[in-house]
């Protein structure tokens, strides 16, 4: 489990990479702005689709916006929020900053991974117990008809038959549940582990 979450989060950095790259605005848009104030929002949204837009002053100022922006936006607690979203990661950052940005994303990445984890065991634990009150009625189903039906019937051996067959699925599948619930429990430790670990380091 611990292999499958690490692959995906190598995948999601990196497809995040991509896509964070690809962002853009066109050169209307830019011309629109003031340079200052783009450069400054578009930092904190961590892009900078419109650096090239300006000449002279106005790409003076758009820097200067940027770099104010940035420093906001590359931050460790930042990085964590947009992980535990899973929001695409950012390439913005420059060298100096990208480690703290990197470092919360990744933490907040895995408590997003942990939290699908335990939102599909508790799905299943819903499914199995539909399936075991299923397997409930339908043993009751097959009581009542053995007290109604004669012990010489030819059709008691087949009711005694299901009633071992029902018997063996609900003990294998209370025992499903029982193994999901441990698995929850530890789960949701890890996620409080997690959120404590970055609760102390912010």
């Amino acid at each position: 489990m611990a292999t499958h979450s690490r692959y995906l989060l190598c995948s999601v950095l990196t497809f995040g990479a991509f896509l964070a790259g690809c962002a853009f605005r066109s050169t209307n848009v830019c011309a629109g702005d003031d340079a200052e104030s783009l450069g400054f929002h578009e930092a904190i949204e961590g892009h900078r689709g419109c650096s090239t837009a300006f000449f002279g002053g106005d790409a003076v100022g758009y820097q200067r916006g940027w770099q104010q922006g940035i420093r906001r936006f590359c931050t460790e607690e930042n990085g964590f929020q947009q992980g535990s979203q899973a929001a695409a990661l950012s390439d913005a950052c420059p060298a100096a900053l990208a480690t703290p940005y990197i470092d919360g994303y990744q933490s907040g990445y895995s408590l997003y991974l942990t939290q699908l984890e335990v939102d599909a065991m508790e799905r299943a634990i819903e499914t199995k117990s539909a399936d075991l009150e299923q397997i409930w009625s339908e043993l009751d189903a097959v009581a009542r008809k053995l007290d109604e039906t004669d012990a010489d019937s030819v059709l008691r051996p087949r009711l005694l038959d299901a009633s071992r067959a029902l018997t063996l699925q609900q003990t294998a599948t209370s025992i499903e549940i029982d193994e999901l619930e441990f698995e929850v429990s530890a789960r949701k430790k890890q996620l409080s582990a997690l959120q404590h670990a970055f609760a102390i380091s912010d």
